[in-house]
């Protein structure tokens, strides 16, 4: 028998009941919410990396627990990668502690010219990107055993790691499941990525953990005081700030694992996805005993402690750095000095989306004063109390660069190399192909003209330095995956291959950086990666191999000649001005330290003992010193070696320090055998998920929500989907599909919407009331050209119509009969932009036209648009300008009408007539003529954007436009992943003011659209 519940305590259970109701309707709603952020977030990320086509003769290898897929030039690369993955598998596996359950698509590509790679940890597709394009050695990912090994292995952690799914999922999670595991959602992104780096350099001994840049790194921040806090861990702004949660995060990773023991962190993983993990801060506390926060706080005390000891050990056996010629703030690279030693050149990029070539002129005098009037870089100078005298960093004057060459189109210079003459530059900038896919180029600046000129197109070819003659060069050329030395003719362009005399067979594996042409253009210098590290290598210039054809003499040793007894090189080398011998980056000692090597293959001579570290050096004339880049918490230095400095001695006792570990004992990379690549199917990648999408603006309003279907490179996309809504809002269903797989992109729809805008307050459009159904077809093609992009699609489409307006004083009168609407058009736009740095100048042209016959009326119609828009500084303005017009006997439904928000439901190519606009209600002004402005202010790093607008359209007597001023939010540029054109979400508020019709109001509105 039941037992009364007492009333005090039946109003807690009641009270606690109450609660838990709340909490769960709580958790509903953000569940709602967050599934379709993801959601939104998934579709972003169907297709492959921008820059690359669907219809590329795409290939596919298919092993145990990988499905990799190519485009046929990329064979070789993927069919090695492809043999490594299974090997790299079962070591991850075994490490991190959880087998996927999914096959793993792996899509090899190099839409960008660089080395990376992307993860997609979804529970449905888990999916890998690589990028086959190898890093440079000074680069945080130079430190490699194999580019291929490590860019796996970091990546398929992420799959593993991320995808573990709740071992106990519930009732909720079941009901509305997300593609996203409770690690990934759970883990701050120094956790993802920070774990992802330990697991590399643990089965692989090299990358970042092994490295001596990640020590450099953490080292010269310790020292110096600026250590992230936990709260910045997850930054990616400010110098080195993205690349901390990798940096800073794997190491903080290996100090809790030493510090709570061997699988601790294997513990964090289950307990995250254990039902009782809770945040990560909670499943953190369960299994090390303290937050997060509070741990990183003691790891970087003893990070700094253990810097400043080596810092310690390092003064006591002398540093050796000379004078600090310029600070700097953010990136500096590739400094070298003009042939008439008056200039210094070198790439700077000092904060984020901001690079651009740099020259100073060189000062003999205040060099002189310089080494004067400073030891090491330190002055003695008064501090604001006259009593006390400090031992204080010495600030050396502030130099401007006398010129400068910013980015162009979004586009950054890299690798500068002067020209023999002294008067010209030769660097490298990617530019696009007509399909997007960036390409390293090299091309010719003149500082005092301001000229630039392309030398090669799409030729893959970079870090370009000229012989004596100035009419060649000898350049990387990284292609498909594969790495070579290349000549390049200067004055047409082409481009050969540079013999390389080998006694034993070439390894085709082998990475080539930083060639580097001797002073008399007898030899090459460069550095070589095989055998697992950087090795500076001397090449002979053979008539086989020089661009002008002449025979050099080369000596009596074999070729090529590893130089340093095998010791590893960081960085560009540089050739004495005598050409004697070769300045480069060393890590013998476990910091990056310049060394001068000589060349009968003698052990390097050093030449620094610093703190951070030196790199990329730049030999003065005649011996007159040595310049050379040096790592800071803010920035990289320019830094000179006087030519009397002495050679550093002995090295003190470093310990404690911040050292690169010892390299971790690893399993030699072993490629299995794979199977002959077939043919790319999409439809054995194929998935579907959940869709949903939204509109909402003055009066109203409508939810799409049904599936999407998409494969990993994106060729075949389709939706399934059914709509609801308000009176006034479209409601209905829609199929649609799109085929990528040719030149042009073919879609096809067909839908059934009911519309009433006569249910509208502010605008009632009666006569406009309909139920259709139809289908609309589409081709759509896209190229890349030097100037811009180029667009052109052909459209068609047949409805049948059945009006909804009753006749007047009828209250139950039927409808009018239903009729056919079908038409044709075609549309094409150009955008042309030119950009130097934060500032530039796009214009953009639109033309369209279309014919169709409604209830047996014939009509045909024109739009033109042209946009121009000005960015100063990252902000923009932008001017758009719409004209339209109609002719022949179009219908109501025919007529330009404005306002309303686009729809999934409805196909655009049938409703080229309706002037969006989010703000107004459908069909605000309608007629056979339209015209528009539309002015718009914006940042580049802001998602927020001002508006204003006039439209108006009309047929006989033209109206006084309407008015609207707003502000409007696009989601899409919060979100770091490359969207498609078809999907967009907004939300914005507007005040609306009209005299025909009359209303003054302010309104917002938002939507989610999404179409294949």
């Amino acid at each position: 028998m039941a037992r009364a519940i007492p009333n005090r305590n039946r109003r807690g259970f009641l009270r606690a009941g109450e609660k838990r109701g709340r909490q769960l309707a709580r958790h509903v709603r953000w569940r709602l919410v967050l599934e379709l952020f993801v959601l939104w977030c998934c579709f972003a990320s169907t297709g492959i990396a921008k820059g690359e086509l669907a219809s590329a003769n795409w290939r596919t290898i298919e092993t145990a627990h990988f499905r990799v897929h190519f485009p046929a030039r990329f064979e070789a690369w993927a069919g090695r990668a492809a043999g490594a993955l299974e090997g790299i598998h079962d070591r991850v596996v075994d490490f991190v502690g959880y087998t996927p359950l999914r096959k793993i698509d792996v899509v090899v590509s190099d839409p960008e010219a660089d080395a990376n790679g992307i993860a997609y940890p979804f529970l449905d597709r888990p999916r890998i990107e690589l990028w086959a394009s190898p890093p440079d050695p000074e680069s945080g990912l130079g430190d490699f055993r194999d580019w291929t090994e490590l860019l796996v292995t970091h990546e398929f952690t992420h799959i593993v790691h991320l995808t573990r799914p709740r071992n106990k999922p519930g009732v909720l999670e079941r009901f509305l499941p997300i593609p996203v595991g409770p690690v990934l959602f759970r883990s701050p992104r120094w956790v993802a990525e920070g774990y992802a780096t330990v697991v590399e350099g643990a089965l692989t001994g090299s990358g970042r953990p092994s490295s001596s840049y990640r020590a450099m790194v953490l080292r010269r921040f310790a020292i110096e005081g600026k250590l992230p806090s936990y709260a910045r861990l997850d930054a990616t702004s400010g110098w080195l700030g993205g690349s901390m949660a990798y940096l800073v995060g794997s190491s903080y990773l290996e100090w809790l694992e030493a510090r709570e023991g061997t699988g601790s962190l294997r513990r964090l993983w289950k307990r995250m996805a254990s039902r009782r993990g809770g945040t990560f801060p909670g499943a953190f506390r369960a299994v090390f005993g303290r937050s997060p926060a509070d741990l990183y706080d003691r790891f970087r005390a003893e990070m700094t402690a253990r810097a400043l000891g080596q810092e310690k050990g390092i003064e006591t056996a002398g540093i050796v750095a000379g004078d600090t010629w310029q600070r700097l703030e953010g990136g500096t690279a590739s400094l070298e000095v003009s042939p008439d030693g008056k200039r210094l050149l070198a790439r700077r990029s000092p904060r984020r989306g901001e690079a651009f070539l740099a020259i100073w002129t060189i000062s003999p005098t205040e060099s002189e004063a310089s080494a004067s009037a400073k030891r090491n870089g330190r002055d003695l100078a008064l501090t604001s109390d006259p009593n006390e005298i400090a031992d204080k960093p010495a600030d050396p004057l502030p130099r401007s660069p006398r010129w400068t060459l910013p980015r162009s189109n979004g586009r950054a210079p890299e690798d500068p190399r002067w020209m023999p003459d002294g008067e010209r530059v030769v660097f490298t900038r990617r530019e696009p192909s007509r399909d997007g896919v960036l390409h390293r180029d090299l091309f010719l600046w003149t500082p005092r003209s301001g000229s630039v000129v392309r030398l090669t197109r799409g030729a893959d070819v970079s870090d370009a330095s000229p012989f004596p003659d100035g009419r060649s060069a000898i350049a990387v050329r990284n292609r498909y995956g594969m790495s070579e030395l290349v000549r390049v003719d200067l004055a047409t362009g082409a481009v050969s291959p540079f013999a390389v005399a080998e006694t034993t067979a070439v390894d085709p594996w082998d990475v080539w950086s930083h060639p580097r042409v001797s002073p008399d253009g007898g030899r090459v210098a460069a550095l070589r990666h095989r055998e697992g590290k950087w090795e500076l290598t001397l090449l002979p210039v053979t008539p086989a191999s020089s661009a002008t054809g002449l025979a050099y003499p080369v000596g009596g040793s074999p070729y090529p000649r590893r130089l340093g007894a095998g010791v590893a090189v960081f960085g560009a080398p540089a050739w004495s001005a005598d050409g004697s011998r070769i300045e480069a980056a060393t890590d013998a000692s476990g910091v990056w330290e310049l060394a001068e090597f000589r060349l009968d293959g003698a052990a390097p001579r050093m030449r620094t003992r610093l703190t951070g570290g030196a790199y990329s050096p730049a030999p003065e004339n005649a011996g007159s010193g040595l310049f050379y880049l040096s790592l800071t918490a803010k920035g990289v230095d320019i830094a000179r070696l006087p030519p009397d400095s002495p050679a550093p001695g002995a090295d003190a006792e470093r310990l404690p320090a911040i050292l690169p570990p010892p390299a971790a004992e690893a399993s030699p990379l072993s490629l299995s055998p794979v199977p002959l690549a077939r043919p790319y199917r999409a439809f054995s990648t194929e998935i579907v998920r959940a869709f949903s999408a939204f509109s909402a603006g003055p009066d109203g309003g409508s939810w799409q929500a049904g599936v999407e279907g998409s494969d990993v490179v994106g060729r075949l996309d389709w939706i399934a989907a059914a709509a609801v809504g308000n009176a006034a809002g479209p409601r209905g269903g829609i199929g649609a599909i799109t085929w990528s797989g040719l030149p042009v992109s073919l879609s096809a729809q067909i839908f059934s919407a009911l519309e009433r805008p006569g249910a509208q307050r502010l605008v009632a459009r009666p006569e406009l009331d309909q139920d259709r159904r139809g289908v609309a077809i589409e081709v759509l093609g896209r190229t890349v050209m030097p100037w811009g992009r180029l667009r052109g699609e052909v459209y068609g489409g047949a409805t049948r119509v059945e009006p909804l307006e009753r006749s007047v004083g009828a209250a139950s009168a039927d409808p009018r009969d239903s009729f056919r609407r079908s038409l044709v058009g075609a549309h094409a736009a150009a955008d042309w932009r030119r950009d130097r740095g934060k500032n530039g100048i796009a214009l953009a042209l639109d033309l369209g036209g279309q014919a169709g016959r409604t209830d047996g009326s014939g009509w045909s119609g024109e739009t033109a648009a042209a946009r121009a828009e000005v960015r100063l500084a990252g902000a923009s303005l932008a001017v758009t300008g719409r004209a339209c017009r109609e002719g022949g006997s179009p219908t109501a439904f025919d007529l330009f009408a404005v306002g309303g928000a686009a729809s999934a439901v409805l196909p655009a190519a049938l409703d080229a007539n309706r002037i969006d606009s989010p703000a107004l209600p459908a069909a605000a002004q309608m007629g056979k003529r339209f015209e528009g402005l539309r002015a718009e202010v914006s940042s580049a790093g802001f998602p927020v954007l001002f508006y204003a607008e006039r439209w108006r359209a009309w047929t006989a007597e033209k109206p006084a436009p309407i008015r609207l001023e707003g502000i409007e939010l696009r989601l899409e540029r919060l979100v770091p992943l490359d969207l498609p054109e078809s999907l967009s979400f907004y939300v914005g508020a507007a005040r609306v003011r009209s005299t025909t019709p009359r209303f003054d109001s302010v309104r917002g509105y938002a939507g989610l659209i999404y179409r294949p």
